[in-house]
Order: C-alpha cells, then sequence, then structure tokens
C-alpha cells in the first residue's frame, strides 16, 4: 500500500507542475489567442485553472478508489497511462512533419511555443506515467493486493 500511497503523492506533484507550466507558457501564448477570441486575461487564466483543477480531482477520485483497492480504478489508471504513452510517441511523430501541416493554420498563435509546451508536458507525462505503469502494472506486491482482494471478494460473493 505504500508504494500506492508514494503514487498518489507523486500524481499530486506531477499535477502541480503541470499547472505551473501551463500558466507559465499559457502567459506568452494567452496574449495572441485572447485577442483573437476577445477574452480578458482573467478569464483566460481561470479558464485554465479551472480545467486543470476538474482533471486534479478526477485523478484523486481515481486514486481514493485505488487505495481502497477497487480494481477498476487500476484498469482505469493503466489506461490513462498507456494512452499518455502513446500520446507522447504520436506527438512526437506528428512534429517531425509540423511545418508542412501548421502552414495551413492561422498565424496568431506562436506554434514553435505550443509546441515547445506540449513537448515539455509530454515528457513530464512520460515520467509519471511510466512509474504508474510500471507499479501498477508490473510490481508483484501491487498487483498481489488487488488479486487477493478480488478472489477474496469473488469467494464472498458466491457463499452468499
Amino acid at each position: 500500500m505504500e508504494k500506492l500511497y508514494r503514487l498518489r503523492l507523486v500524481f499530486i506533484i506531477y499535477f502541480i507542475v503541470k499547472i505551473i507550466i501551463d500558466i507559465v507558457f499559457a502567459r506568452d501564448l494567452s496574449f495572441s489567442i485572447r485577442n483573437h477570441i476577445e477574452i480578458s486575461t482573467m478569464t483566460f487564466y481561470v479558464i485554465v485553472i479551472f480545467i486543470n483543477l476538474i482533471l486534479l480531482l478526477i485523478g484523486l477520485m481515481l486514486f481514493y478508489f485505488l487505495l481502497n483497492k477497487k480494481n477498476w480504478a487500476r484498469i482505469v489508471l493503466l489506461i490513462v497511462g498507456w494512452l499518455a504513452v502513446a500520446d507522447v510517441f504520436a506527438s512526437l511523430m506528428f512534429s517531425l512533419n509540423i511545418n508542412q501541416i501548421l502552414k495551413y493554420f492561422g498565424s496568431y498563435t506562436d506554434w514553435n511555443k505550443l509546441l515547445l509546451l506540449d513537448r515539455v508536458t509530454d515528457i513530464l507525462g512520460l515520467f509519471f506515467w511510466g512509474y504508474a505503469i510500471y507499479i501498477l502494472q508490473f510490481n508483484s506486491d501491487v498487483k498481489r493486493k488487488f488479486i487477493s482482494e478480488n478472489t477474496t471478494n469473488m469467494i464472498d460473493q458466491k457463499l452468499v
């Protein structure tokens, strides 16, 4: 269980760092975007923070169920983790031909800074989700806790 508590702490740290990176990079990126869609600076930052807080709360809710040994929460986190890892590699493959594609989009966005933001958050996510996948899928102690808990629950249900 200690590994799961540590994983939750790493998730919280990861998400706080991600929010800070989003806000810092958004400061530079948001000027042209805000002028294009005509919203205030404060509204833009509130939206960025609000979306990230909703995602943080959903993650904390999943970790709550994970710490209560709900295998479905473990599976959901593994699916999200593998999708995040796949996103990193897809993003890197996409960025190889990005200049060809971006010339068709509006010039009100600094695409180089946006791509840098994407790469930084993707690499940060790769470290966290790689660690999470290792703990949730490949760590024998953690797997044993979920398997033994599920087996006990299945036996209890059959006895009733």
